[in-house]
Order: structure tokens, then sequence, then C-alpha cells
């Protein structure tokens, strides 16, 4: 990672650790203190939905946490806040432009002024065409965040974007011709949404630290990886000897899995996102068919990342061989 852009991700989640009254610039030296790093956040501990998302980040110096050590995933974060980690994580706002940042004479949005802390983050992000605010021109820079703002921001700072058909959505809480329609689409076509069993993804839900964090973690993986997200389950037993759709007969003891597309034989890596604990798995199936479902493990795979008594888990998934 860039040097300049390493210091400035650090930089950036200072905010995040400050109470909103404090100036940003009060506590910048304490990063600079190596005595305060520690190997993982005391509130963010196995088992938490975010654990992998969280500590990925954080050992990327994308965020560090408190000075107690602590993240505090449940806090919630607002728009300008959020706005400037996605800049800083994308690389779309760099130090030099930073630096040499000259405003307008007429204020940006009519709830901002030029003294607060992240004037320049929204000057930049909407001389790049990332935001435009509200209708009656403000941006509501301390207003928390939702998740369809979130997908807007981040997706608007990509390059070579494709936007799937809005006409395809069909979860059962979004509206194909909502403005946030494409943005959705974009998200639910390469697995980054966090789907209900009733097909809901609730895209006015207010962002915490840790549903952030989730949701940078995933569009950045799904990006640059290729990783797709989503809950995992397993068959076991109750089909122990069947056939499979590959023509197999099905192995629970066997680490194998069923999934709706990739080719038969294709070998994949999961990980369960809220321990780390990742299984690799040969798919010979077809499934699974449920909302928000992405991969059907066999019983032995599953219990590679959690107890059978679990019965679902978030997962993340990326083939580990040529397909």
């Amino acid at each position: 990672m860039n040097k300049k852009l390493a210091k400035l991700l650090i930089v950036s989640f200072l905010i995040l650790t400050l109470p909103h009254a404090v100036k940003a610039e009060e506590g910048v030296g304490d990063l600079e203190n190596e005595a305060t790093l520690i190997e993982n956040f005391s509130d963010v501990e196995e088992g938490n939905s975010h654990y992998v998302a969280i500590q990925s980040l954080k050992e990327s110096e994308i965020i560090k946490g408190y000075e107690d050590g602590t993240f505090k995933p449940k806090q919630e974060i607002t728009r300008a806040e959020a706005l400037k980690i996605i800049l800083l994580t994308t690389g779309k706002a760099i130090e030099e432009e930073l630096d040499s940042v000259v405003l307008p004479e007429k204020p940006l949005f009519t709830d901002i002024n030029d003294n607060a802390w992240y004037t320049n983050y929204l000057f930049i992000a909407n001389s790049k065409k990332i935001i435009n605010g509200y209708p009656d021109g403000s941006f509501k820079p301390n207003d928390q965040i939702n998740l369809v703002e979130t997908l807007k921001i981040y997706l608007e700072c990509l390059e070579g974007i494709e936007y799937p058909d809005p006409a395809t959505l069909d979860f059962a809480d979004t509206n194909s011709e909502g403005w946030y329609a494409k943005y959705v689409a974009y998200a639910a076509a390469v697995e980054t949404l966090d789907v209900s069993a009733k097909n809901e993804i609730f895209p006015d839900k207010k962002m915490t630290r840790g549903d952030f964090a989730e949701i940078v973690y995933r569009l950045q993986k799904s990006y640059d990886k290729n990783y797709r997200f989503g809950k995992a389950t397993f068959y076991g037993a109750a089909v122990q000897g069947n056939g499979t759709a590959s023509g197999e007969i099905f192995d629970m003891n066997s680490f194998t899995a069923a999934h709706r597309t990739l080719p038969f034989g294709t070998i994949v890596e999961v990980t369960n996102l809220s321990n780390g604990k990742t299984v690799e798995v040969k798919i010979n199936d077809r499934g699974p068919f449920g909302a928000g479902r992405v991969i059907d493990l066999s019983s032995a795979a599953f219990e590679q990342l959690a107890s059978l008594g679990t019965g679902i888990i978030n997962v993340q998934y990326h083939p580990v061989d040529p397909i």
C-alpha cells in the first residue's frame, strides 16, 4: 500500500475514535504511538458477526479503534465519517489533493462551514460527482448513514462498474425504480448483501461501525478479489447415500458442497465470517435455493467452520482453482 495512503487511512479512523465534539487534530499524535496498538479489539471477539471484516480492516490499518482497546461496533457512524473512510479506502482522496483544496466562496452545502474537519472531503467528493447532497441543498453530515447511501458512495468511487438492469431486483423491500436501485442491483449481483430469510435487505437500515466495516470489507473484497458472500447451511445424515446433481453419491463425511452455478469439481474456499475458520470443498451438487443462502456444505465441512447446532452461518467464498 502507498505509504501516504496508508497514513491517511490510519488518520481517517481516528475521527471515529473520538467523541463528535472533539476536533480531529486533537488526538493525531496517539496514532503514532505504537504502544497503543493491540492484537485484537477487546469487544470484537470470535463469534461477532463482523469479526473477519473488522480484523481484516484493522490489519490493513484502515481502522484502529479506541484507546481502551475497543472498537465499539454497535456505535453509530455518520455520513461525514463514512464518506471520509470510503474516499481514503478507495484512493479517491489523496494527501496532495487534501492539502491543495481551495474552497469556493459559496458553501457547497447549506449546513456545513469551512472550518469543519470534513469540508475538504466533501469538496473532493462533490467535485468528482461522488456526492450531490439532498434536494434542499444540505448534506446532513452528522446524520447516521444508511445501507443504500453507503452503497452509492462506495460504488461511485470505483472504476469500471457495470450496473445490472435494476428491473432484475426481486427483494421484498426494494423498489426497482428507486434512486438506489442500480447500486443495490450491483451489490446483489456480486453477492455482498446480507439477505434475510424473508428476502429483505433493509435498505434504510442505519449503519453502525460494525455494519459499515462489514459492507466496506465485502465491497472491497468483491471488487479486488472476486469474493462472494452470503449464508451457508449444511446437509448430512438425512440424505446420506443419495445421488447428487453431478451424479456422485453424497457422503456427509467428505468435504463437498452445493452451489447454484459453479461448475462441478470446482474447489472453493469457504470462510466463516464470525471466526475466520476456513475449509476447502468440492462442488458436486446444486443448491441452495433459500433467500440469502449461497452454499450448502456437507456436515463434515460445516463442522470445520462451526458446530452443527449453529445451523446457518455468514460466509465468504471463492474458487481456488480455475473455472
